[in-house]
Formats: structure tokens, sequence, C-alpha cells
């Protein structure tokens, strides 16, 4: 604090000295850390200062007189600057960030203070403007926008960006009564491929059918991979003169061979396609409609393109056999847990687990959820799954707590349906009670999704219920959609964890590996945990622990194993010297 006293005694001046001087210093100090300049009411510059040249490669000479748009980059619209002049004219203070332009035509991003200066009659007759340089925190967003917008293994775009465009295309042909298709379509046999090649090259598979798909993109054709080996194509206005020749195209150059290691291979894909509107009037329809065609294609003997027709609906008779089998799984106790392990980078802290859901189908043998949950699509059957996995859950700490097994925490995935209602929440704590297990000892892991339409509210008070009891809450795939920041401040989110489609690139891929970086510091920054997923590698395992990963989860440590097998999988785990009788009693956690 500065204090100026007036008096008329002799001291007068030494205190106007010492108040020039402390005035002095404030000026030196934020000229040298602050981004200076001031302009007359025109916009006109009349002073920088050195670091406003730095940063914008122009010199002095060439900056005053000069009007301050000199510097305008087009990232902002005409609305933004015209809001940001009648706040200053009126003489009050403007904040925001604005994106200026080089002398060398790039871009640099400043948190930007512009303070009139008012004459005596209350009007400003010039500006000083005080900047800061947020580039890189601008370009660390923009990173994380990309990546998860985009497909981390073939650079494509990913489900989420080709449902946003989607859906934006059909609102903008409805308008002006065009045409829009859909075609969605996938490798045939790439099971049979990834097991018979391996999962690296399955994904150069991947990458290579992602290459050829791109060469047909163009302003009316978007291409994005929607998952596994299914990929999108939106095909609107021109392109639409002959879709049919098109699609030919396609499968032919996917015909061409590719080297899978040492052996060259010819592959084939199928494609479902419906139109808008014919065949739907809606996103979700539309893709139902694509669907049901490139279920047909398969079926039909694959390598050919398939239109929508009704009598498709002979795919919905599909997914409805689905539904009955599933329910008629968990009256038939079919269904199960199996845990994989997530090992603690800090030395003395227990080892967490995850639960995973299994079935194990009667003539297909075990599935993960990937093999049924996404077909299913009926929140009612969705509720019922995960009351059976929060009541096995129970069950299975129980044991664990009855072994001694040195565990930490289970951790439940959750889905929207268990969200909809009171009914999972409301169950877990009556399970709680009844076990005398105390909440802290688990973790409920939700993905983006939950957080997403019109039931946030509901759904966030369901977390905060959990949470204020101990759960420790977990925002699973993080990395994978960009409202994910939000949350972070949002929900009361202990821990995130990064989707392994970041990982598996490591530690070849330079810009994953800023990514991942990127995301441990913001986390670790807003108080949050990190844990990696998809660990397959010492190397990897490594790397992610140098990085600051607070947890590592992944084959590299343990495949996911049933509650029978999961001593076994603890004790190849831990340190051997850990594992005589006497030591898990000592080292066994509180029940409650």
């Amino acid at each position: 604090m500065i204090v100026v006293q007036h008096s008329h005694g002799p001291n007068d001046l030494g205190e106007v000295e010492v108040v020039k001087s402390e005035t002095g210093f404030i000026h030196y100090a934020l000229d040298v850390t602050a981004i200076v300049a001031i302009t007359n009411v025109q916009g006109t510059i009349t002073h920088v200062n050195n670091k406003f040249c730095e940063i914008s490669g122009y010199s002095q000479h060439e900056l005053i007189g000069q009007n301050h748009r000199l510097l305008r980059s087009d990232a902002h619209d005409k609305a933004f600057f015209r809001e940001m002049y009648r706040q200053i004219a009126r003489g009050q203070v403007w904040r925001g960030e604005i994106c200026n332009r080089r002398k060398d035509g790039t871009t640099y991003w400043v948190d930007t203070t512009i303070v009139p200066h008012l004459n005596a009659a209350g009007n400003p007759d010039s500006y000083t403007s005080i900047r800061f340089d947020v580039t890189r925190r601008h370009q660390i967003e923009e990173d994380l926008r990309h990546a998860v917008s985009t497909d981390a293994l073939t650079g494509t775009a990913n489900r989420r960006r080709f449902q946003e465009y989607l859906t934006a295309t059909l609102e903008l042909r409805n308008s002006i009564h065009t045409s829009v298709y859909l075609a969605l379509i996938d490798i045939d046999a790439f099971k049979e491929i990834n097991d018979t090649f391996g999962h690296v090259a399955g994904d150069n598979l991947l990458k290579n059918f992602a290459e050829r798909l791109r060469a047909f993109e163009a302003e009316n054709i978007f291409i994005a991979r929607l998952g596994g080996d299914e990929f999108g194509i939106v095909i609107s206005d021109k392109a639409c003169a002959d879709v049919p020749a098109l699609l030919d195209e396609v499968l032919d150059s996917i015909k061409q061979p590719v080297w899978l290691g040492d052996i060259k291979h010819r592959y084939t894909a199928s494609i479902g396609v419906a139109a808008f509107p014919k065949d739907a009037k809606t996103p979700d329809g539309l893709f139902k409609a694509a669907d049901m065609a490139l279920y047909h294609s398969k079926a039909s003997g694959r390598d050919q393109r398939q239109c929508f027709a009704p009598r498709l609906q002979l795919a919905v008779e599909y997914k409805s056999a689905l539904l009955q089998a599933v329910e008629a799984g968990l009256d038939r106790n079919q269904f199960s847990l199996h845990y994989q392990a997530v090992v603690p980078t800090v030395p003395g802290k227990l080892i967490s687990l995850e639960g995973l859901l299994r079935w194990q189908h009667p003539e297909r043998g075990l599935l993960t959820p990937d093999a049924f949950l996404t077909e299913i699509n009926d929140p009612g059957l969705e509720s019922e799954i995960g009351m059976f996995v929060v009541e096995r859950t129970f069950k299975d700490m129980a044991r664990i707590l009855e072994l001694s097994l040195p565990v930490d925490r289970v951790a439940i995935n959750v889905a929207n349906a268990d969200f909809r209602s009171d009914r999972f929440v409301d169950r877990f704590f009556e399970l709680s009670a009844q076990t005398g297990i105390s909440p802290d000892r688990f973790c409920v892991e939700v993905v983006e999704q939950v957080f997403l339409g019109t039931n946030f509210q509901s759904f966030q008070d369901r977390l905060l219920r959990l949470h204020d009891a101990g759960v420790e809450l977990a925002l699973d795939d993080f990395g994978t959609g960009f409202a994910s920041l939000t949350h972070l401040r949002r929900i009361p989110i202990d821990r995130v964890k990064i989707d392994r489609g970041f990982i598996s690139s490591l530690p070849a891929s330079g810009e994953d590996l800023v990514l991942v970086k990127g995301i441990i510091d913001i986390a670790h920054a807003l108080g949050k945990s990190v844990t990696a997923e998809g660990i397959e590698t010492e190397e990897q395992a490594t790397l992610l622990q140098q990085l600051g990963a607070d947890g590592l989860q992944g084959w590299y440590f343990s495949k996911a194993c049933t509650m029978e097998r999961l001593r076994y999988v603890l004790l190849q785990l831990l340190p051997r010297s850990r594992y005589s009788d006497n030591a898990l009693q000592i080292v066994a956690p509180r029940r409650a």
C-alpha cells in the first residue's frame, strides 16, 4: 500500500520523492512482466513497451502511429470488437482474451485488460492495454480439443465429431430440402484377422483402411472412425449425384493388397447405406437404418453395399433375440465380474481393482460388454445389469476382506441407465448397511456421456450422494470428450483415467506424449489423481510413472481375472516378501 500524506511542512519534497520512486518501481515491474500498449481514442498506437515488441515481432518504430488493427487475426468476429469498443468508450474497464497476429503471420493469445484514461469531463482520451501471454495454454486446449474429436489410432474424426457433423448436416439440408446419405462401413472378418496376425497388425490394418477411405474425402464427404473396425461416411450436396458408384469405388480401393508383417493380405469390407429423409428423418433413425443395412450386407456374404429397405427390419428382430438372451443370462447366473488390478506408483499404497462385466454365453463363450451392451440400447435391461454389478461387487468385496487380501478399493463401472433414478444409489447404501462395508472401499467410474443431456442435474445430485459418503469418483476414458475438462471443475471427481487410445502409441508418438503429460499436469493442478489405462509394456509403465501417473492398469500387470484367481494374481504383483500369511494379515485394510 502507498500512502500519500498532504501537508505544508518542510517534508513535502521528500514525501513526493518517495511516492515517485515507488510509483516508478511499480511502472518498472509492470513493464518487465506485462505486454503494455497505449492508444488514442481512434485506436492509433502511441506507446508500446519492449515486451510488446518481442511478442509481436514489430519494432517500436513500426508500431507507433499505426492503428492497432494491424495486429488483428481472424479469430474474432466484428461483434466481439463492437462489444469491446462499446464498453471502453463508456469509460469501463474491459477484460478478455484476444488472438493477435505477429509480423511473421503467426498468431498468439493474450489475456487482456484495457483501462480507459478519463479526462476532466469523464470521457476517455486514451486507452492502456495490459496483456499477458497465454498462447501455451490455448495450444494445450486446442490440442485437447483436437484429440477428443480425432481418433488416436487412425487420425480420422471420431464418433463424437461424426455425430456432431451428421446432426448439423441434417439440420441444414432439412431447411433446403436436399438429400443426405449415411454409409456405415466395416472390415469383413476383422476379429479373425486380429486373432491371426496380432493386435499390432490389426492396428496397422485399421490405419491402412482409414487412409484408403480418406482418399475419398471432399467438401461434401465426411469420414470418421466410429469404433473398432467400423467407419462412417456422410455424403451430401453434389456428392449425392451417384452414391452407389462412389461406394463401389470405395469397396474396390479396399481390395488392394496390404502387407501385414511379411504377408501380403487382401481384405474386404461391407457397407450399409441409408438416405435422409427417405429412410429416416433424425440422426438416430438414420444410424439405425444404415446399421440394419450393414448387418444385412454382412449376413449376405460381405464385400458388398446394401441400401436400407423396410425388409431389413429383421435386424431389429435379432436385437430383440439378444435382449431375451441377456435377460435369460441374468436369471441363469451366466454373468460375473472379472477384476483387473490398478497398481499404485507411490510406495506403500495398496492395489485397487476395477470390476469388469463378463457374460459366459452358452454358445459364444466368454463375452465382454462390447459384444452385447452396445447393441442392447434398452434402459430397463441396462438398469437390471447395473443392479447385478453393484450386488456382485459387494459380495466379492466381502470375500476380499474375509481373505485379508491387500486391496484398497474396488471400482464399479456405471452407465447412464444407473443414474436415471435413485434406484442404483439407494441399493448401494442398502448393501453397505447390510454388509457393514464402508462406502469408502469403493470407487464409481463414470464416462462423460453420464453428464450429457437434460438429466445432468439429477445425475450430479446422485453422484454427490455417493461422494459425500466417501465413495471415490473416477472419470473414465478421459480425453475422449472435451466436456471432461468442464466436469473436472463442476463435479467432485477424485481421479481421472486416461483412455488407452492415448497410451497405446507411447512412447513412439510425440504428440500423444505431449497430450498425456498435459492431461496429467492439468489433473494434478486441479487436485485429481491420474490412472493410465492400457499399459502393455514395461517401457510404457516406466514412462507413465515418470510422467507422474498415480496408478497404472493394463495387461502388462495382469489381465482381468475371476474372483477365484484373484489371490494368485495379487501374489504375482506384490513383492514375494509381503506374501506370507502373516504379512497379508499385517497389510490387510480396514473392514469398515
